[in-house]
Order: structure tokens, then C-alpha cells, then sequence
């Protein structure tokens, strides 16, 4: 049954979501009961930390800002990431995936506006997407004080919950989740406060900090392997405002290496306002490989158009097609090496049409939590690594898996610090990788999973051991195909 309201929990909780309703405040009436519960007042915030070179983007484009690089970026009030890299646009500019929703009540004035809240919660249920989150969470701003006038507005400021730089599930709230602001507030799961959820053994419990210190320590990072989340309590950070977009060049082998280098020489001491990425891309078969730089600046508008002032306007970047076969392999890395970024661009020269490597800049708030299954030598990497492959379902090309693996095996291993963030486990992982993936935490967490589901229910998701706690062949616990 879908769920469809909740009781209120003790510290605020006052909204409840799921796919059937939508979101249902919960309350003596509908009309009274806000939908976003809030902490107390926090004082006034002034700019955010300095650290935003004026030159940083025109360094960024150097010797590759001209000729057949496209850049695109723009700038905008309110945001909507689930959708990906874009940009909210002010009045009489083109939509875009950050653009508030029609009926946002956000203001159309150029005055900053500083939150009134630290953060705020957001309740939802099971299943709901990243992008519907992100809207709900658009179109109900909170209050923020006019920066220019001094003056407290109701619907100023909207606020956004932690999740992936990709369209995810709930579900990420509880395997890591890596994105847009994950440098500034931390991982999706550094951001849960609670979860209700049924266990094995088919007890309903709602884990807490306040709970079961095991439980909740396991589930951040671990938690399908623990049982079935039903509802998700979550902080939701204030962002008035965001500068992004993409600077995008033809993918040259004899140039592509240069570039990858500059950009991260560049990115080396950013703030942590700051996400990036680069990203080679194949195909599709009438178009050009690309390389592509993204950035997500979340920060004061001073700041924000000091470092991207260089920027031109928004440009999308090739996405995935329903309908396809899907493989991905991921990492993490501590560094980020001439020799690996020249190995990369040689071996991606070979990939067939489909394949998307990428490199994200991690670091940041990453390292400030250490109260979960996540250990501080994942947390400490530098980078994020994915080889996220696609190709028609029709299509019988070894290379499409082949190149993937090789590239991780060959290129990206040496300076490599264990397996990727569970968010990035891919389908068929050895048991070795995804045990490498918790790093110093795995003995203890194999140690709950045997005390929590002695019977190994929850089997059909990432965990790589049987019930007798020996590792499984990467296939067994796969679905079968429709």
C-alpha cells in the first residue's frame, strides 16, 4: 500500500510523499500545517568564504577558449538539479532544467536574499524521483531577508536535499550519493536524519541517531542490504542561487590530454561552492566525441559571476536513451596524474559509440563526516571516477564492457584508494570490489549484516556474500531480464 500520511515526528517532520499522492501535509488542517518544517532562526549570512579567483575561468579557457570550443553557461534565482547540468534563467531568458516551475512564488528582483534557516526537513516516501523532490522543494521557497532593503520575505529562498549530479531514486539516501552541492553539505547520507523502515525479521522501526547506534550507522552507505525504507526524513540546504553550465570542445586525441590537465590545474584549490567535472563522451555515430567541462557554482552572486563571468550560455551535453543496455564501473582516486589522464584519452580513442568517462571533483564536506558505514579513506579521495557505458540493446560489442573494465584494471587502479562510493556500484561487480567499496568498515559491517538478516533476505541488491558469508559470483544475485 502506498503511503499517505505520517505521524509527525518529534523534532518537526510535517510533510509526507509518495507516487500515488504526491506530497501530503499531515496536521490538524491542510491549510495550517507548512510543508517544509524549519530549525530555528540563524543569523544573517553575509557572502560566501572567498577563494573565487576573477581569472579562474579565463585561466580555465587558456589556450582552449577559442575556435571550436562551445562554452555555455547562465545564471538564475531557484533550481531544479534532478534533471542535470543547467541553469534557472531570469526573466525573458530561456527555461532551462534549474528554472523554477511556473508556479514558483520566487522573486523576479536582482536583490540577494539570505536564508532565515540553517536548513529545513523534507519528509518523503519510497520511490519518489530526484527531479519531483527538486521541484516540490523549487516551488516552496522559504523565508530570506532582502539583502538591499533589509526586509524579511516569506518565499525567497529555495532549498534543495542532497542527492546525485544524476536523475536517482530515494533509495540514494541510503548508498552514498555523490552531487551539485555534495562538496558544500556532504553526501545524501550525511544529510538523512531519519528512516522508517522493516527489517528482516519484519519489525518496523524508524532508525536515528537517537535509535539503534548500529542500525544507523550501517544503513548510511549500507542500507538495502538491511532492509526495505518506506519514508525518509532529510535536511534540505538553503540555495538562493546558481551559476552553470558547459564548456564543451571536439575530442581531439593529440589535444584532449592538454586540456583535461589545465582544467585540473585550475580546479586544484576551488571552493567548495564549487562541483566540476570533465567528461569525454563517444558518438553517437553522425556526431563528433566530445569533451566536456562542467561546473555548478552555489554561492553569492558577486562571487558567482567573478568566476564564471568568461561563460557564454547553456548547451546539453548527450544523455541516455530508454531502451539501451547499460554497464557502469566506478572509483575513487587520490590523485589525478599526468600519466593517467594520457593513458585515458589514448585508451578512450578506442571506445565504441555510447561511452562516457568522467572524472568529478570530490573532497570538500566529504571528509567532515565520519558517523557512518563510509570510511575516511573513501571520503578522503579527490576524485570520483565512472565509465558509464550505453549501446542499443540489439548490438553484441565485447568492447562496450571490455573497454570499461580495462580502463579501471589498467589505467585507474594504481591511484586508486579501494572500490567507489556504493552509489556508484554497477551491475555484476566482482565481490571483491564492492567489499573494497567500505574499505576499513567492512568487517564490522558484515558483521551487522549477519546479526540484522541472519536468513539473508534482502539478497537482491549489491551485498556480495551468501548467507553463509562466503563472496558470490557477480551474477547470482541479478534479476532476470523481462
Amino acid at each position: 500500500m502506498p503511503i499517505t500520511t505520517f505521524v509527525q515526528p518529534p523534532s518537526g517532520g510535517v510533510v509526507a510523499w509518495n507516487a500515488t499522492t504526491g506530497f501530503s501535509a499531515v496536521g490538524p488542517t491542510m491549510g495550517a500545517t507548512p510543508l517544509l518544517s524549519m530549525p530555528p532562526l540563524m543569523p544573517s549570512m553575509g557572502s560566501v568564504p572567498p577563494g573565487m579567483s576573477p581569472a579562474f575561468l579565463q585561466a580555465l579557457r587558456g589556450p582552449f577558449g577559442g575556435g571550436e570550443g562551445t562554452s555555455a553557461m547562465g545564471t538564475g534565482a531557484g533550481m531544479n538539479m534532478g534533471m542535470g547540468i543547467g541553469m534557472g534563467m531570469n526573466a525573458g531568458m530561456a527555461a532551462g532544467p534549474f528554472s523554477p516551475p511556473a508556479d514558483s512564488r520566487s522573486h523576479s528582483s536582482s536583490a540577494a536574499r539570505n536564508p532565515v534557516h540553517p536548513h529545513a526537513y523534507v519528509t518523503f516516501g519510497a520511490g519518489m524521483r530526484q527531479r519531483d523532490i527538486d521541484a516540490y522543494t523549487a516551488a516552496h521557497p522559504l523565508p530570506g531577508q532582502n539583502t538591499v532593503s533589509g526586509v524579511r520575505e516569506e518565499h525567497a529562498v529555495p532549498y534543495y536535499v542532497p542527492m546525485s549530479a544524476h536523475p536517482v531514486g530515494s533509495s540514494i539516501m541510503m548508498l552514498g550519493g555523490f552531487g551539485f552541492v555534495s562538496r558544500m553539505h556532504g553526501l545524501s547520507v550525511d544529510n538523512v536524519v531519519e528512516v522508517e523502515m522493516v527489517l528482516a525479521d519484519g519489525r518496523v522501526v524508524v532508525a536515528s541517531e537517537e535509535g539503534d547506534p548500529d542500525l544507523w550507522w550501517a544503513i548510511r552507505g549500507a542500507g538495502p542490504a538491511f532492509g526495505i525504507a518506506t519514508r525518509y526524513k532529510v535536511r534540505a540546504h538553503p540555495i538562493p542561487i546558481v551559476f552553470a553550465g558547459n564548456l564543451i570542445y571536439r575530442f581531439h586525441r593529440a589535444t584532449a590530454a592538454s586540456l583535461i590537465k589545465h582544467f585540473r590545474d585550475c580546479v586544484k584549490n576551488a571552493p567548495r561552492e564549487l562541483y566540476a567535472n570533465v567528461l569525454l563522451t563517444a558518438g553517437p555515430a553522425d556526431k563528433d566525441s566530445l569533451v566536456v567541462i562542467q561546473m555548478c557554482y552555489a554561492g553569492s552572486r558577486e562571487d558567482g559571476l567573478a568566476f564564471l563571468r568568461q561563460q557564454d550560455s547553456v548547451a546539453q551535453v548527450l544523455r541516455g536513451k530508454v531502451g539501451r543496455q547499460w554497464f557502469l564501473r566506478s572509483s575513487l582516486i587520490t590523485s589525478l596524474p599526468d600519466e593517467v589522464i594520457n593513458k585515458t584519452v589514448l585508451e578512450f580513442s578506442n571506445t565504441p559509440i555510447g561511452c562516457t568517462w568522467i572524472f568529478e571533483l570530490a573532497g570538500g564536506a566529504i571528509e567532515d563526516f565520519e558517523d557512518t558505514c563510509l570510511p575516511k579513506e573513501q571520503r578522503a579521495a579527490t576524485w570520483t571516477v565512472a565509465a558509464l557505458h550505453q549501446w542499443d540493446m540489439g548490438i553484441d560489442d565485447p568492447r562496450c564492457i571490455e573497454t570499461a573494465e580495462e580502463w579501471m584494471k589498467r589505467t585507474i587502479a594504481p591511484v586508486a584508494t579501494g572500490g567507489p562510493l556504493p552509489t556508484f556500484l554497477g551491475r555484476h561487480e566482482p565481490a571483491s570490489r564492492t567489499m573494497a567499496s567500505f574499505g576499513a568498515s567492512w568487517s564490522r559491517l558484515a558483521g551487522l549484516k549477519a546479526r540484522y538478516d541472519p536468513d539473508h533476505v534482502f539478497r537482491n541488491c549489491f551485498w556480495p556474500l551468501d548467507a553463509r558469508g562466503e563472496p558470490l559470483d557477480a551474477l547470482v544475485n541479478e534479476p532476470p531480464s523481462p
